[in-house]
């Protein structure tokens, strides 16, 4: 059985949402109140820690959608195996 707490207890331990363009949504999860700016979210789950449901692409994107979104914009880039964006490390601000 896996603990709850396992999954919840330290956030930091995701990644940054992939999609340069998550910022970009007015959503209130995303206003950060400190800076007055939009920001990207975190990823929707912690690499490797729900066992039961393995969403590989929900450890590096907020939601489907800025999966899609991304993985649209990068798809030739990918199959042709041509550059890829590096992995964001830091929460993109709006300005």
């Amino acid at each position: 059985m896996i603990s709850i707490e396992r999954g919840i207890k330290d956030m930091t331990d995701k990644n940054i949402c992939q999609n340069p363009k998550c910022c970009q949504s007015n959503s209130l999860d995303r206003w950060n109140k400190k800076i007055d700016k939009y920001q990207s979210r975190k990823a929707k789950y912690k690499p490797r820690v729900n066992e039961y449901y393995r969403s590989v692409i929900l450890e590096y994107f907020c939601t489907t959608s800025c999966a899609w979104n991304w993985a649209e914009n990068n798809l030739e880039n990918i199959i042709e195996r041509k550059d890829c964006p590096n992995k964001i490390l830091e929460k993109i601000i709006r300005q």
